[in-house]
């Protein structure tokens, strides 16, 4: 068992055990780690996990971007971030039972006049192969997970994503992505939205109280950002939705 981060990063890809208490700052995880916390472990700012590494039960508040992680990050209390709750930008990563909430809510920063940009409670951008599972994604300023630019292979199952300022789920700009079994509901926006990615499969959901349950908008052209994911085709949006609870939302667009 640990009393400090220094510890912590001191034992490299090692297993550590975090005492009880509040650790403040901004801290990195050595790839390859695992580190648990006991209850009441509190990181007051942001947390950078390794990759590969497992990062399990910290509550963890007051950064701009309170997670990026990069290997299994489960059990996680993450709020009241000024940015997003957690990032994710690489392959292979897991996101498991996180209670992700009021993050972002005074919707800054504004950039080229999008108080969304790169915020929300989870935001992810160019990572192949993401499971998002039993998370609770609950009152965030923007979305309550938005898959951006270039993520593929990708799947987003019993989550909810409630009472969220924009969107419950939002794929923009990627592809071959499944949504399935969660509860969306009470989200301003919509609750799914699929802009520009194809191959979006949105099942057996149960929606409701969104207004516009789950919404494709396609253009005609399509620019993939440099270094994102090749969704070809990059015409015709193709995907499906099946089996969801819509409760009195509307599909729109369904292609």
């Amino acid at each position: 068992m640990v009393s400090s981060v220094e510890e912590a990063i001191t034992a490299g890809s090692g297993t550590v055990l975090f005492k009880a208490g509040t650790y403040s700052g901004r801290f990195e995880q050595p790839a390859g780690s695992s580190w648990y916390a006991s209850p009441g472990t509190h990181i007051r700012g942001e947390i950078v996990s390794g990759e590969g590494s497992v990062l399990s039960g910290f509550e963890v508040s007051g950064g701009e971007v309170g997670v990026v992680c990069r290997g299994v990050c489960q059990n996680l209390d993450v709020h009241n971030n000024s940015q997003s709750g957690i990032h994710v930008g690489s392959d292979g990563v897991k996101l498991l039972n996180n209670y992700v909430h009021e993050n972002n809510l005074d919707l800054n920063p504004v950039v080229r006049g999008n108080p969304c940009w790169s915020s929300g409670g989870v935001h992810m951008v160019v990572g192949n192969n993401v499971v998002v599972e039993g998370n609770r994604l609950i009152h965030n300023g923007c979305d309550g997970v938005h898959a951006d630019i270039g993520m593929r292979f990708g799947s987003f199952r019993n989550n909810v994503s409630e009472d969220n300022t924009r969107f419950g789920v939002f794929i923009e700009t990627s592809c071959d992505q499944v949504v399935e079994g969660n509860t969306i509901q009470n989200n301003n926006s919509a609750g799914v939205y699929i802009g520009n990615s194809p191959r979006v499969h949105v099942i057996n959901n149960t929606f409701g109280g969104n207004g516009v349950g789950i919404e494709w908008i396609d253009r005609p052209v399509r620019n993939y950002a440099p270094g994102a994911a090749d969704c070809s085709p990059k015409t015709g949006s193709g995907g499906s939705q099946s089996g969801n609870a819509l409760n009195g939302d509307t599909v729109i667009n369904q292609p």
